[in-house]
């Protein structure tokens, strides 16, 4: 499988083999242990296909889903969409490193899910503050 130049600046080795492997084996993860409402896929595809309420982004254990006008503008092949699995449709947009350290802290994307306040992207810097962990080299 080729990685394009920005994603090959971006993700380290060991981390392609994960996403290489996800995309092999077609998975989704659930957001924490024995919640089900929401999950983690990888996008496929851009935001590009017109769909009823946004546009369509192909996702890896889900087909396809649906990611609405203002979040569809950050759905890139490769990054991690934050999907409500009873509407299948796109909440969030997360880079990988986001995604690694959200599901090490699960609890805290949690509480700014179902408050409302978790933005459309979500990048590594955003991830820290929303846990409210200190910045991390590496």
């Amino acid at each position: 499988m080729r990685r394009g130049p920005s994603l090959r600046r971006r993700v380290g080795e060991g981390d392609w083999m994960d996403i290489e492997g996800a995309i092999g084996g077609n998975k989704y993860w659930n957001v924490a242990e024995g919640r089900r409402d929401y999950v983690y896929a990888l996008a496929l595809s851009r935001a590009r296909a017109p769909a009823p309420g946004g546009r369509y982004v192909r996702a890896t254990g889900l087909g396809r889903v649906i990611a609405p006008e203002p979040v569809a503008r950050f759905c890139r092949k490769y990054r991690v969409l934050l999907v409500d699995s009873g509407s299948l449709a796109v909440v969030s947009v997360l880079t990988w490193r986001a995604f690694r350290e959200a599901m090490a802290n699960p609890d805290g994307i949690l509480s700014a899910l179902e408050s409302g306040s978790l933005p459309r992207y979500i990048n590594y810097r955003t991830v820290l503050r929303i846990l409210g962990a200190r910045w991390r080299v590496g």
